[in-house]
């Protein structure tokens, strides 16, 4: 069998005549567009946590409200 004779992928649905439907696409939408919400949802709770950390650690420092230091987080010279 040469390549040329080899189907492309799974293309059982397309020799069978199957051909994507609207709803189909809908569905996926759908389905992208919650799995995006999820994502900002996590992200905003990972800032809100890195937030309230960097005033922990702040205040620790005795610096509230404003990190103390280099860019790099260390101590000040």
């Amino acid at each position: 069998m040469s390549w040329a004779d080899k189907p492309i992928g799974n293309d059982m649905a397309r020799r069978a005549g199957a051909t994507p439907t609207r709803g189909d696409f809908d569905g996926d939408f759908a389905a992208l567009h919650q799995r995006g919400r999820r994502l900002i949802a996590e992200i905003v709770r990972l800032s809100c946590q890195l937030t309230d950390l960097q005033q922990a650690i702040g205040s620790r420092r005795g610096a509230p409200g404003r990190p103390r230091g280099s860019v790099s987080g260390g101590e000040p010279r």
